[in-house]
C-alpha cells in the first residue's frame, strides 16, 4: 500500500506536469514567434528571437487590423450569448430538477435530444428564418443560434447540479415566505454556483472561439468577430506569419481572462455547497 502511495505521488505530478506543457506550449510558441521579423521566424521558429522584439506586429493589429473593434464585436456576442444561456437554463434547470408535473421526463428528453442534431444541419433553416425577419448582418442573429445550440448542453449540466441542492433549504425558504424568484436567487442560485460558473467559462470560450456561426450570419464587415477576421487574415496574409501569430495570441487573452477569473470561483462555489 506504501509503494502504491508512492508511486501514484510521483506519477500523478509527472501527468499533471505533462498536460500543463502540452496546453501551455502553444501559448509559448506563438509568443516567440510573434516577436520575431519574418527572416527570423523562418531561419528558425523554435528559438527564443532576437533583440529588438518586434512589437510591431501587434501595433500592426491594433492600428492596421482594428483588433479591438473585432474584441467588442466577439464580446458583445459572448457576453449576450452567456447572459441568456444562464437567465434561461436557471429557470428551465430548476424546474427540471425539483418540480414534478405531468410530462416532465419526455420534455427533458425531447430537449436533451436536439444536442445530437448537428449545427450544420439547422443552419439553411435558421438563415432563411432571419432573413425573414431582418436579423442577417446583427449581433441578435448570432446569439439566438449559440442560444438554441448551447441551452440543451447548458440545461443537462445545471440540472444534474441542482439536483444536488437539499430540498429541505428550499422548504425552508418556502415557509419562511420566499417566492419562486426569492427561492431562486437565494437558495438556487447560491448552491448552483459551480455549475454556473462552469457554464461562464465554457460558452464565453465557446462563443468567442467559433468561427462558424459568425461567418454565416454577420456579413458585414463592421460587425465581424475576431475569429471571422483571423480566418480572413490568414487566407491573405500567408507569407506574414509573425503577424498572424500577433494576432492568434491576443484573440486568445480575453478568453484565458474568462477562464482565469471564474474558474476560482467554481471552487469557491463547491466550497459554499458544502458549507450550506
Amino acid at each position: 500500500m506504501t509503494r502504491r502511495r508512492k508511486l501514484k505521488g510521483i506519477l500523478l505530478p509527472l501527468l499533471l506536469g505533462i498536460l500543463t506543457v502540452s496546453f501551455l506550449y502553444p501559448l509559448y510558441y506563438m509568443l516567440i514567434n510573434s516577436l520575431k521579423t519574418r527572416t527570423d521566424f523562418f531561419t528558425n521558429q523554435f528559438n527564443l528571437p532576437h533583440a529588438p522584439l518586434q512589437f510591431v506586429n501587434y501595433t500592426t493589429m491594433i492600428s492596421q487590423f482594428k483588433i479591438l473593434n473585432l474584441f467588442k464585436n466577439s464580446f458583445i456576442i459572448s457576453a449576450c450569448t452567456v447572459v441568456g444561456l444562464l437567465i434561461i437554463g436557471t429557470f428551465a434547470s430548476y424546474v427540471f430538477a425539483k418540480y414534478r408535473f405531468k410530462g416532465r421526463s419526455v420534455i427533458y428528453v425531447a430537449v436533451l435530444a436536439t444536442m445530437f442534431i448537428p449545427s450544420q444541419v439547422t443552419i439553411i433553416p435558421l438563415y432563411v428564418l432571419f432573413s425573414k425577419i431582418g436579423l442577417v448582418s446583427t449581433y441578435w442573429s448570432v446569439v439566438f443560434a449559440y442560444l438554441a445550440l448551447f441551452l440543451p448542453e447548458c440545461i443537462l449540466l445545471m440540472t444534474a447540479n441542482f439536483r444536488s441542492i437539499i430540498d429541505e433549504l428550499l422548504e425552508a425558504a418556502e415557509i419562511d415566505g420566499c417566492s419562486y424568484l426569492q427561492k431562486v436567487g437565494n437558495v438556487v442560485i447560491p448552491m448552483g454556483r459551480a455549475a454556473i460558473f462552469l457554464s461562464i467559462i465554457f460558452y464565453f470560450i465557446m462563443s468567442w472561439n467559433d468561427l462558424f456561426t459568425p461567418m454565416i450570419f454577420l456579413q458585414s464587415m463592421e460587425k465581424r468577430t475576431v475569429m471571422v477576421a483571423l480566418a480572413a487574415l490568414m487566407g491573405r496574409y500567408t507569407g506574414a506569419p509573425t503577424l498572424q501569430f500577433a494576432g492568434l495570441l491576443l484573440s486568445a487573452v480575453p478568453a484565458l481572462i474568462v477562464y482565469i477569473v471564474f474558474q476560482k470561483n467554481i471552487i469557491k462555489g463547491l466550497s459554499l455547497g458544502a458549507i450550506k
